[in-house]
């Protein structure tokens, strides 16, 4: 067999799809067989750019292409490039013809206006570094997510009439980022309105945009839990409720003050409590009137525009009123007083028979007359007719009113008590003894035993005190220490005991004191024969002589001596102002009620005190006291 390469054996053809090759088939152990050229052809045997470059890229030989080359990613290398033949000359650029491209001069130096005079359009970012760009035209930047960027501190300043408007988003973020109004900056909202001064930006009504209010909305305004849990302290501050309004405590919750406070409305208290903490009103401290706190002893009393404090005898009836009467179902009386002070109100009592006492009831008519039981009747008697005849005297235990005769022309008398067990209305009296006489179980008008009537024993009994080296510390109480003869070498000393600063009314006396100070006692009966329980001192007048001037207090106290001192109260008080060398004289302020009374057991003692200091100084005193016993 010859040789592939003797083409006189093998001579050459052209090919076509029909002939046959002979090759080596290495899938069937290189046994020999043929194939056509179609089916070569058909397979991947052939081979495409990338198979011939990657076993060799590179040739020395022209390349001629009559299609288009498409060059992705990589680079072109030219050493020249022809356009229409020709490499072109130095500084030309290459430019497009539109069908093909060709070699042309070079512009000069080209500015942005030259640029965007080409062509205005792109979409390439722009990035600026310390240059501006100033434009009297517009620029535009459309597509999404794009961004006009600021950074590294740059600022866009806009100058006078230069506005900005988006349709969409204004966006701050960062926490460092301010939206500044100048003194002149103005926000209009989506009717274009300013606002009125002190109006607010609020969201409006269909919720589609934002308007100036004068009015805050209603989601915008705290409650009154939410501003007192930021904080409930006002620093002064006050607070005014104007108009009809009603501010609710609950139980567990109090109004505590320490300032003075005035209440000038009405205010009810209605708590019925029998306790400080259920009372309506717990006054644990003083009351005062506007004026002062009162003295002890004391009543809270009307002027009918406010109150004023004054002594219980001087309060009297200030107003009287009726009310509605009922009907008695006790034995009672026809009238019903209470308080006796004050404002007095007046009940009726109705009669409802039986042994009750009470006023006519109503409901009688003409023909009718009251019966036993309380109820109007029409009798059945032949009485024809009642008459009242002159009041008499009572002569009988049962015959107040006198009834004769009990059938016919039927005659009532009145008669009035006439003592003893008799019984009748109250008798007449003159009226020159209305206000000093009362009603003596003998029927007659007569003065009180004691207490002003002329019955009443009356005396009077002097005291005097003498001291040649007084001294004193200012308001201290100072206490007789004993009687002495005067015009003797070493006269007794009076009033040299100090009983303190402190009154007796406050701190006990003791015995000592007791003893050497007790100017007058009332023993009671005794053996006497007449009783005499009480003793009214009616006056206390003064002498006093000192010889340095100063206020000069003279206390006369009362004390119960009945197994250790039990109260010691004021009879007698005076501020003496004393001009030294000159006699002072007056009298007392005595004590009103029972506060000048000295009962059975009760004793008087005299403190003297100054308002200054002094020592070695002469004084002379004299009391004289003015008593009335009473029976």
């Amino acid at each position: 067999m010859a040789k592939i390469e003797n083409t006189t054996v093998y001579p050459l053809t052209t090919p076509s799809v029909d002939d046959f090759v002979i090759g080596t088939d290495t899938s069937d152990e290189n046994r020999t067989v043929s194939f056509s050229i179609e089916s070569i052809t058909a397979t991947s045997l052939l081979q495409g750019l990338q198979s011939v470059l990657d076993t060799g890229n590179t040739a020395t030989e022209d390349i001629s292409l009559t299609g288009n080359i498409t060059l992705v990613g990589g680079y072109i290398y030219p050493a020249q490039i022809f356009a229409a033949g020709a490499p072109g000359s130095a500084g030309q650029i290459l430019s497009s013809t539109g069908t093909g491209i060709q070699w042309i001069a070079a512009a000069g130096a080209q500015d942005l206006q030259d640029v965007i005079a080409v062509d205005p359009n792109t979409t390439l970012d722009i990035v600026m570094d310390n240059s501006d760009i100033n434009s009297t035209g517009s620029i535009n930047m459309s597509g999404a997510a794009q961004v006009l960027a600021l950074s590294t501190n740059t600022d866009m300043t806009l100058a006078a009439g230069c506005d900005i408007t988006t349709s969409g988003n204004i966006n701050l973020s960062g926490g460092s980022s301010v939206l500044n109004f100048g003194t002149t900056a103005e926000i209009n909202d989506s009717a274009g309105s300013t606002g009125a001064i002190g109006s607010i930006l609020t969201v409006d009504a269909a919720g589609t945009g934002v308007e100036w209010s004068t009015g805050i909305p209603s989601a915008s305004m705290p409650t009154l839990q939410e501003v007192l849990d930021a904080g409930n302290t006002a620093t002064g501050i006050g607070v005014q409720f104007i108009g009809s309004s009603i501010t609710t405590f609950s139980a567990s919750s109090t109004i505590q003050s320490l300032a003075n406070n005035v209440w000038s409305g009405t205010n009810e208290f209605s708590g019925n409590g029998g306790t400080p903490a259920t009372s309506g009103i717990n006054l644990p401290g003083s009351l005062s009137d506007g004026v002062g706190t009162g003295t002890s002893g004391q009543v809270l009393t009307s002027t009918a525009t406010g109150i004023s404090w004054a002594d219980l005898s001087t309060v009297g009836v200030s107003s009287v009123s009726t009310i509605t009467p009922v009907v008695a179902s006790t034995p009672s009386t026809p009238i019903t007083i209470s308080p006796n002070t004050g404002g007095v109100l007046i009940r009726q009592n109705i009669y409802s028979g039986g042994s009750l006492i009470g006023c006519v009831p109503d409901g009688g008519t003409a023909g009718t007359f009251l019966e036993g039981n309380g109820n109007w009747t029409t009798p059945t008697g032949a009485v024809t007719s009642v008459s009242v005849l002159a009041s008499g005297t009572s002569v009988g235990v049962n015959d107040a009113i006198k009834i004769t005769p009990t059938t016919g022309a039927v005659q009532v008398t009145a008669n009035a008590f006439d003592g003893s067990d008799r019984v009748g209305h109250v008798p007449d009296s003159s009226a020159a003894a209305q206000t000093t006489t009362f009603l003596r179980a003998d029927g007659t008008w007569q003065p009180p035993a004691g207490g002003g009537g002329s019955s009443a024993p009356r005396w009077s009994q002097y005291f005097k005190f003498y001291n040649g080296k007084l001294a004193v510390a200012p308001n201290e109480y100072m206490i007789n220490a004993g009687y002495s003869t005067f015009g003797v070498a070493n006269p007794g000393q009076n009033f040299i005991y100090s009983h303190g600063t402190s009154p007796p009314s406050t701190v006990a006396i003791s015995d000592g004191e007791l003893m050497e100070n007790t100017y007058f006692g009332n023993a009671g009966d005794g053996v006497c024969a007449t009783s005499f329980p009480k003793t009214g001192i009616c006056e206390v007048d003064y002498q006093i002589l000192l010889d340095h001037t100063c206020i000069v207090t003279i206390d006369v106290w009362k004390i119960l001596d009945v197994g250790g001192l039990t109260y010691i109260t004021p009879l007698a008080s005076g501020n003496i102002a004393v001009t030294s060398g000159v006699l002072g004289t007056g009298s007392l302020t005595v004590g009103t009620g029972t506060n000048n009374q000295i009962n059975a057991g009760e004793r008087a003692i005299i403190t003297f005190k100054s308002d200054l200091t002094f020592s070695n100084k002469t004084l002379s005193m004299g009391l004289t006291f003015r008593f009335q016993g009473e029976a």
